[in-house]
């Protein structure tokens, strides 16, 4: 029997997987749809899903956040400015404190509105300073997600484009996402989306 069997070996002594030094950060080596070994992107174990739900109900064109009352949690009744209007909003309007860095890998869902109308969907970054009373700056993350309504009983499919790898956040931000209605007419709407959030660090 070899008396340098691979168990016995010192930590030092140990080699990396094959093609280690060339493969890309934040990828695991894994077995492909042909049975070769590769290296993939290991997005998968860094993303988390988030629902995002609510009805909305405006003859205006703002653009709102979730309400922050008592049995309200899914009304969508607090206008949303750039810049915020304090550091209060990163309580009330936010949809995730981002604990660390990353981006959104996309926002999507259904949505049923009133027949006819358009709803908006946008997704925001800001940065709330600790201990401030003060408001903050917004950015866009991605495009405008619009879907024309067909009626409260029809179902449409909307997403935001340009998600990705572009669309990032940093550590200590908040995530708010607005509704709003395309023009200055009665709107409902009720809809059911998920963000894709991930992690890079």
């Amino acid at each position: 029997m070899a008396s340098n069997e691979h168990s016995g070996l010192d930590n030092s002594q140990l080699h990396v997987p094959k093609d280690f030094s060339t493969a890309s950060a934040n990828t695991v080596l894994t077995k492909d749809g042909s049975n070769n070994l590769t290296w993939a992107d290991d997005n998968l174990r860094r993303t988390q899903q988030f629902r995002v739900t609510g009805y909305f109900s405006k003859s205006d064109t703002n653009e709102y956040a979730p309400t922050y009352a008592a049995n309200a949690t899914h009304l969508w009744d607090t206008v949303v400015t750039n810049s915020t209007n304090d550091a209060q909003d990163a309580v009330a309007q936010a949809q995730l404190y981002c604990n660390r860095a990353g981006f959104i890998g996309g926002f999507g869902g259904v949505v049923a509105a009133t027949s006819g109308k358009t709803v908006n969907f946008k997704v925001y970054k800001g940065t709330p300073a600790d201990a401030s009373s003060s408001g903050f700056a917004l950015t866009q993350l991605g495009d405008t997600a619009s879907e024309v309504g067909g009626g409260g009983t029809n179902v449409d499919v909307f997403e935001a484009g340009s998600m990705g790898s572009s669309a990032t956040f940093s550590a200590g931000d908040v995530i708010i996402i607005t509704i709003s209605a395309g023009a200055a007419a009665s709107t409902v709407a009720r809809f059911n989306a998920t963000l894709e959030v991930v992690y890079t660090e």
